[in-house]
């Protein structure tokens, strides 16, 4: 019996780099309609944030006009700006 198993090896790079391909971004725009609690709220309800993380994500959504507020697998992205969008919350997803 050999004392090692052939066991194929895996690229590094070329993991991360096909990990990376299927992940994308879920990107929150700033408007003037939606109030911070709402958004907050939204944040940690859809996609698990803490409240101090959400609340810092709303700040700089309104300080810079959007912010990154997810990545995640390409369904899971679209399903949260999905939910977004119900909320009347404006949002986007694209690759990471």
């Amino acid at each position: 019996m050999p004392d090692t198993l052939d066991v194929p090896r895996i690229d590094e790079d070329e993991l991360l780099g096909t990990l990376r391909d299927d992940l994308y971004s879920v990107i929150v725009w700033n408007d003037d309609v939606n109030t911070f609690a709402h958004v907050i709220a939204a944040l940690v309800e859809i996609f698990g944030h803490t409240n101090s993380r959400a609340e810092a994500l709303a700040w700089r959504v309104h300080n810079t006009g959007k912010a990154v507020v997810a990545v995640r697998p390409k369904d899971e992205a679209v399903a949260g700006m999905q939910a977004l969008h119900r909320r009347g919350i404006q949002a986007s997803v694209e690759p990471a």
